[in-house]
């Protein structure tokens, strides 16, 4: 009951938040209107006007509410005096100097027209930027726009509001290079609020969301396995197709690790090289805990490219204990491979070698896949006419350590012909599969033996389609309804003696009711004299043409025992496969239903299902509430939702219960906060590994990005994309 009443209580949590999150607005700093004044930049002409003035052809004095511009340059005094051949104005009582990238207000300010450059003493000034505005006060600034530089003394810049910043960089002199798009700040300090957070004699900074050499922001974390981490990333701009990030990553119950990724983007080419070193592990000292991934993919030309993974880990455990940051085959292994697709004319071709990593000590080095090191795949369709003809062929060498290697060679060929109507088709099919398998470097007591297997397949598909129309509630709507019968023959021969190098059973789904074989791999093709029954039905809105409703029937009728199997599995025996009922229900525009299960008539129980209830307003506002149900594995409620309370805040969430087990195995929750100029996300995680297990984890990720000063790191972020289906990352976000 407890739990019950947590997800409710989460569930109502959510709905309560308004609906109408709108969009971020950004509070515009009075001296901008100053920057959008425009003008001719190629006018060089001086336009004053003011309440009084006097003087001769060397000076004039203006006062009185005095304007002045130049161009695209505009002054604003209560008094300016204006020397003509020098072309420079002062502005003895203060005032504002604008341009459009920038504008100045202080107590005492110069303009120079011909060195174009403008400065003030006790100034307050705003710059334009190309994504992002800032502003700040100085003792002294100096504008040089001819050489796209400006200096400041005792100075703060920031890009929050002027008035109350939640972060400024106070420092002793500020330089910003405009052409280079980086600044440099000496004797700076960094304040959260009126906080100082930490100081560093020299700072240097980019002032664009362009890349750019120097430090990152850092971002924090804790976990079990690591303790309280901090990672500190510099990145280097290498050129416009390069770059790299050196990230120092000090962990408490670890140690220091040093990691490095390199990245580069050609015409043809792209691909990254990423190694990692903790050089002592405090909890396996002497032992040196290592990692390194490479990627490369190459195109050259439409028709063929390249794809090559490669990554290893120092150890079994260094996956669990240190990061998650790799493609992993499934929980257990990591995956290694290079492969050149061909996609012709004439077929696709794929030439691969592939090999595993195991980085979970539970299961044995036994268990770990057959590395494929060559495989040589070829596919080809043709259609002429109402004639459909697939050739399919396939070469590999199989190798696991313990047991040697196998070679296999298959092919499978067929043709079909299809009868279309707009009530419906009939589709006979016919196919040949034929296998070689070589055992000559075998270990076992299968070595120096072949094995040949030839078998046929026939299947025989046909749906027809009816529609009628009706009204209901005053709307006009469209209703079909679409039998289908699916016969499928294959004979039996024995294959029990075949080793099972890639093959499982198929999954369970709707299309499974359909599939020619219920293996998938080429080591078993099952015995089939079965004939498949269903029945699907649409209800669609008319004017819209959207369907409201699909319900969809189906069942297995076998004719014959099923006497080929995987391993030491018994013949099946029962004369009906389980029914499997699908359905859709599109409430409305937000809400869907979706519902999928597969039930034992003959035994009476629920074999496997999924239910899922969505909520989506749109993408920073959806929530998701799934059930799934499989007998021999798994009982278990999942609820994910993010929601935008409004144009800052964001929330996450993700339980999932196992009724099974009773308990809560994995729960993630996190905030952000996003404004104008800065961000922060606070997420955490408690999971077990299994839902069974005792042993519990726990993480914590904080990072932020104060907008201007680069961008925030990623490991919050992709942990939620993992976690919650449909989560967008900030656009500050970069993985590296």
């Amino acid at each position: 009951m407890t739990r019950v009443l947590q997800f409710r209580y989460i569930w109502c949590v959510f709905l309560w938040f308004p609906v109408e999150a709108g969009a971020l607005q950004c509070a515009t700093d009075p001296l901008a209107v100053f920057t959008e004044l425009g003008g001719d930049p190629n006018d060089k002409e001086v336009h004053v006007r003011a309440d009084n003035s006097e003087g001769d052809y060397l000076r004039a004095d203006f006062s009185g509410s005095v304007e002045m511009h130049q161009g695209d340059k505009h002054l604003f005094a209560p008094e300016l005096t204006y020397r003509h051949e020098e072309g420079k104005a002062d502005l003895n009582r203060g005032g504002v100097i604008s341009s459009p990238q920038a504008a100045i207000e202080g107590i005492k300010g110069h303009y120079d027209s011909g060195a174009q450059t403008a400065s003030f003493e006790e100034a307050e000034y705003y710059m334009r930027g190309k994504q992002q505005a800032a502003v700040g006060s100085a003792k002294n600034a100096r504008f040089d726009r001819k050489n796209n530089r400006d200096d400041f003394e005792s100075v703060t810049w920031t890009t929050c509001p002027r008035l109350h910043p939640a972060w400024h960089i106070k420092a002793h002199t500020l330089m910003l290079d405009h052409n280079r798009e980086r600044g440099i700040a000496r004797d700076m300090t960094l304040r959260i609020g009126k906080i100082p957070v930490f100081y560093l004699p020299y700072f240097s900074f980019p002032i664009s969301s362009a890349r750019q050499s120097g430090f990152l922001i850092p971002s924090m974390g804790s976990s079990e396995e690591r303790g309280f981490e901090v990672s500190i990333p510099y990145y280097w701009n290498i050129a416009p197709n390069q770059d790299a990030t050196f990230t120092f990553r000090p962990m408490t119950k670890r140690g220091l690790m040093a990691d490095a990724e390199y990245r580069f983007l050609g015409e043809k080419q792209e691909g990254t090289l990423y190694g990692a070193l903790l050089a002592n592990d405090r909890k396996r000292p002497h032992h040196p805990r290592w990692s390194w991934r490479g990627t490369h993919q190459y195109h050259f030309n439409d028709q063929w490219h390249t794809d090559l993974l490669h990554q290893q880990v120092s150890d079994v455990d260094y996956v669990k204990d240190l990061t998650t940051d790799f493609r992993l085959y499934d929980e257990w292994y990591l995956e290694r491979h290079f492969t050149l697709y061909g996609n012709t004319d004439y077929g696709n071709l794929m030439l691969r070698a592939q090999g595993y990593q195991r980085i979970d000590p539970v299961v044995s080095e036994a268990d770990k896949p057959y590395s494929r090191a060559p495989q040589l795949t070829y596919n080809h369709s043709i259609k002429n006419g109402n004639w459909r003809y697939d050739v399919s062929a396939e070469a590999v060498h199989f190798h696991k350590d313990e047991l040697g290697g196998a070679n296999r060679v298959s092919g499978d060929i067929s043709a079909a012909y299809r009868l279309d109507a707009a009530y419906g088709y009939i589709e006979p099919q016919i196919s040949a599969n034929y296998a070689h398998y070589d055992y000559s470097t075998r270990k076992d007591k299968l070595r120096g033996k072949h094995h040949d297997r030839f078998l046929p397949t026939f299947s025989l598909d046909s749906k027809l389609t009816f529609e009628r129309g009706f009204d209901w509630q005053g709307e006009d709507w469209t209703q079909t309804l679409e039998p289908r019968l699916y016969y499928l023959y294959t004979p039996y021969k024995d294959q029990s003696e075949i080793p099972d190098f890639d093959t499982d059973e198929r999954s369970l789904s709707w299309n499974w009711l359909f599939a020619r074989n219920r293996f998938v791999g080429e080591d078993r093709i099952g015995d089939a004299n079965q004939l498949t029954t269903s029945v699907s039905s649409s209800f669609y809105r008319n004017h819209d043409g959207q369907e409201k409703l699909r319900l969809s029937l189906g069942q297995i009728q076998y004719f014959k025992n099923r006497r080929v199997q995987l391993g030491d599995k018994a013949t099946e025996k029962q004369g009906r496969s389980v029914l499997v009922s699908e359905g859709l229900y599109q409430i409305d525009q937000h809400w869907r239903l979706y519902g999928l299960t597969y039930w034992d008539t003959q035994k009476h129980r629920n074999e496997r299902d999924v239910i899922s209830l969505d909520y989506h307003l749109d993408r920073d506002r959806f929530i998701n509430l799934a059930h799934h149900y499989n007998r021999r594995d798994y009982n278990q409620t999942t609820l994910a939702a993010t929601w935008r309370i409004n144009p800052q805040w964001r929330l996450f969430y993700r339980s999932d219960y196992s009724h099974r087990h009773h308990r809560l195995f994995n729960h993630v929750s996190g905030v952000e906060y996003n404004d104008c100029c800065w961000a922060w996300r606070l997420a955490g995680k408690h999971w077990r590994d299994r839902p069974g297990d005792d042993q519990k984890h726990s993480a914590i990720y904080l990072e932020f990005v104060l907008k201007g000063l680069g961008n925030m790191g990623s490991r919050s972020g992709r942990m939620l994309q993992k976690e919650i289906h449909g989560f967008t990352p900030l656009s500050e976000e970069n993985t590296f």
